[in-house]
């Protein structure tokens, strides 16, 4: 990646976070004059380095891209910052953010969605995506994910690698099964130089404006997939379905939790999942049977512990991401406004708990200048991770990624 600074401004800060703490906390802010920057995420690579990508537009609202920054996992130094080529379009949106996959041969994909200009729908979008065969020095023409001419709207993917030349994505889609109300998940192997090889559907009636969820169990060969379902018309909870062959077959999606939250309308809010030791961990904002971020764990996939309370009980509170770190201890983050305050800026809530999903600590993160929002993790060590989230001031944004001692 070349460097490109310019007037791409970057102010990085680092200090001490408390006399008692060894490690140093490191804040980088990403921000440029005319460009509003937004929906961070964060991947690693097999050299590791520690990747953040976000997606940028301009004032005007007529261009858009991704950029990449690259930091050093053993010093946390920023590294260099480029711009992605061939994501001009992508449109930020922070519950259908631009994901990054890595394969340990270094081989990349960046998905991304843009508005589905061929649609009749002005809300419909599409998957692109762009792969790097050389560790994010270059990057192919961007392509469709999807070819099918019936399908005009892609949403809310969620992308990870399988092996070096494999990789698993689901997207919601609007060919659909039934005239019910929702999208189609597709789910789909994504060859990096092939493109799809094949795709399903697997699920049906799904909350058309959640973020999906997927990762992979290599302990058990478990390929886990949450997103929200509308269930009888009117509910819409958290459902987990999984397939032990690869993908070639799932079981029947469950509810993790029956929240029986009736709504008219979508939340704008998925599930996020974590994995240690075979134990599948997710968190998700629901406003039934309770107001807020809640939490639940599997040990046989199948049945869910009852759900237990993250946040505080703050219906405001939303986009969680959950993150296990190397010793099977979870961190969680989400948005939020404080409880009992008309006039404080949304912060970021961070929460540790141990490996069996016990509450230990709970911070947050603030700004007296903006709205905190969509929060993504990535653990460094047993003590320490990597947090983006975007700051938004009035109608200006910024991306921020720091480092946060657990300790």
């Amino acid at each position: 990646m070349r460097k490109i600074y310019g007037s791409l401004l970057i102010i990085g800060l680092m200090g001490w976070i408390s006399c008692s703490r060894s490690e140093k906390n490191v804040e980088q802010i990403f921000q440029q004059r005319g460009w509003n920057f937004s929906c961070p995420f964060l991947a690693s690579d097999s050299q590791g380095h520690i990747l953040l990508t976000w997606a940028g537009m301009d004032s005007s609202g007529r261009h858009s891209q991704i950029w990449i920054a690259r930091f050093n996992r053993q010093t946390l130094q920023l590294q260099d910052v480029a711009p992605v080529p061939h994501t001009e379009g992508v449109y930020p949106h922070g519950e259908n953010l631009p994901k990054l996959a890595c394969a340990s041969n270094g081989v990349w994909i960046l998905a991304f969605g843009t508005p589905a200009h061929h649609s009749s729908n002005p809300y419909a979008g599409e998957v692109k995506y762009v792969v790097s065969t050389d560790a994010g020095k270059h990057w192919s023409e961007a392509h469709p994910l999807v070819n099918d001419t019936t399908s005009h709207d892609q949403r809310y993917f969620s992308l990870i690698p399988f092996s070096d030349n494999r990789f698993f994505i689901i997207w919601m889609d609007d060919r659909l099964k039934t005239k019910a109300e929702g999208s189609t998940l597709y789910f789909a192997e994504l060859s990096p130089a092939k493109g799809i090889l094949y795709e399903k559907p697997i699920a049906y009636q799904l909350c058309p404006c959640c973020r999906t969820a997927m990762l992979y169990d290599s302990t058990k060969h478990a390929l886990h997939i949450a997103f929200r379902q509308i269930i009888h018309d009117s509910i819409r909870d958290i459902m987990h379905m999984v397939s032990f062959d690869q993908g070639q077959t799932f079981q029947e999606p469950q509810r993790v939790s029956f929240d029986n939250w009736v709504v008219d309308a979508c939340p704008h809010s998925g599930p996020s999942l974590a994995d240690y030791g075979g134990n599948l961990h997710i968190v998700w904002y629901t406003l039934g049977g309770g107001w807020g971020i809640f939490y639940a764990r599997t040990t046989d996939d199948k049945l869910f512990t009852y759900k237990q309370q993250v946040s505080d009980f703050n219906m405001s509170a939303k986009h969680a991401q959950i993150a296990a770190l190397p010793d099977g201890r979870l961190v969680i983050a989400w948005d939020e406004y404080p409880l009992h305050s008309t006039t404080a800026h949304q912060r970021i809530g961070l929460q540790l708990r141990d490996t069996d999903g016990k509450w230990v600590k709970t911070w947050y993160i603030a700004d007296t200048t903006g709205d905190l929002q969509f929060p993504v993790l990535l653990p460094v060590s047993r003590h320490q991770l990597f947090i983006a989230y975007t700051r938004q001031q009035g109608r200006h944004s910024a991306v921020i990624c720091r480092t946060w001692d657990l300790r």
